[in-house]
């Protein structure tokens, strides 16, 4: 799980140092072009010009993201315009354009907004704008995405609180789907989670484990590429977890062994076969609750119970 999660912080950090390196040079761009602009455009022409770049970032956010042929399509659209007016570096121009949604049109209108001798250095400077907001949107989105998952574990580990505590079920398993994130990307997971349940008093971070363990093996029986079903009910006195997969069912062989028998896999030579003894453990040892499951061709369901009536514990 570590290297996972080193994996998945590396991401978004990568991405954020690799923008904010994109962004000095954009921003130095913006400057000059905008320095040049000033000494010939008057006020109006400015409000033009920025008012064209605020409309394609309106448009940017309202409007559903291109597949990649319709991107492709625009950006040849755009370059054979830029050509055809003579502005240099179409070519590079062209995808950061088209990525804040500016058309044929949007260009037209800053053609006839701004002198001839200035198109060029108009168009560069919107693209250059346009590409600062862009690389803006991408640092922000990088660095939630690393606070989320700092928090993620910080909750999944219940740092810095007691083991036993009021704990919300429904948040250490949405925890745990973050923290698996990097083994869930071609994995559909679907949630039915009953939010009338109460909060329990139990050892939070055991039962975090136990979630990574159901979780895993079902991300293991789906080959990483089907559907994990996660969801929550009443069942009398219990709260239940259900965690099913699409899978191929659990070899009958194994079926009698998988919570008595340390060492006995169902992962083949990629498990250690420790992960269903230790869950069973912490569920009915631990937490005095219930654990069990059903199994076929397709696929297997895990079903954890664990009482509203808190028991003793040491």
């Amino acid at each position: 799980m570590a290297a996972g999660l080193a994996h998945e912080l590396n991401n978004p950090a990568t991405a954020a140092r690799r923008a904010a390196a994109d962004l000095r040079q954009s921003v130095e761009k913006v400057q000059d072009y905008a320095c040049e602009l000033n000494e010939t455009l008057s006020a109006e022409q400015w409000q033009q010009l920025v008012a064209t770049s605020q409309e394609a970032v309106h448009c940017a956010t309202s409007q559903p993201k291109l597949n990649s042929l319709e991107q492709s399509d625009r950006e040849e659209a755009i370059e054979c315009w830029l050509d055809s007016h003579k502005v240099a570096d179409a070519w590079d121009l062209a995808p950061a354009l088209v990525n804040a949604r500016v058309d044929e049109g949007d260009l037209e209108r800053v053609r006839r907004t701004v002198p001839a001798q200035d198109l060029e250095n108009a168009i560069q400077w919107l693209a250059a704008n346009l590409t600062t907001r862009d690389l803006l949107k991408s640092i922000t989105h990088s660095t939630e995405r690393i606070s989320e998952l700092v928090g993620a574990v910080k909750s999944y580990s219940f740092m810095d609180q007691a083991p036993w505590q009021e704990i919300d079920v429904h948040e250490g398993i949405e925890n745990t789907l973050i923290i698996l994130g990097h083994k869930l990307r071609n994995v559909t997971v679907t949630r039915d989670f009953d939010r009338t349940l109460p909060r329990l008093c139990a050892y939070g971070g055991e039962l975090n484990q136990v979630w990574t363990n159901l979780i895993d093996n079902a991300i293991y029986a789906v080959g990483g590429t089907g559907r994990i079903d996660v969801r929550t009910r009443r069942d009398g006195e219990f709260f239940l977890v259900e965690i099913a997969d699409n899978g191929s069912g659990i070899p009958p062989e194994a079926r009698p062994h998988i919570f008595a028998v340390p060492f006995f896999t169902t992962k083949g030579g990629s498990g250690t076969g420790l992960g269903l003894v230790i869950s069973h453990r912490i569920v009915v040892e631990r937490h005095n609750g219930k654990i069990d499951f059903s199994t076929g061709p397709d696929g297997t369901q895990f079903n954890v119970r664990l009482p509203f009536e808190s028991p003793a514990h040491a």
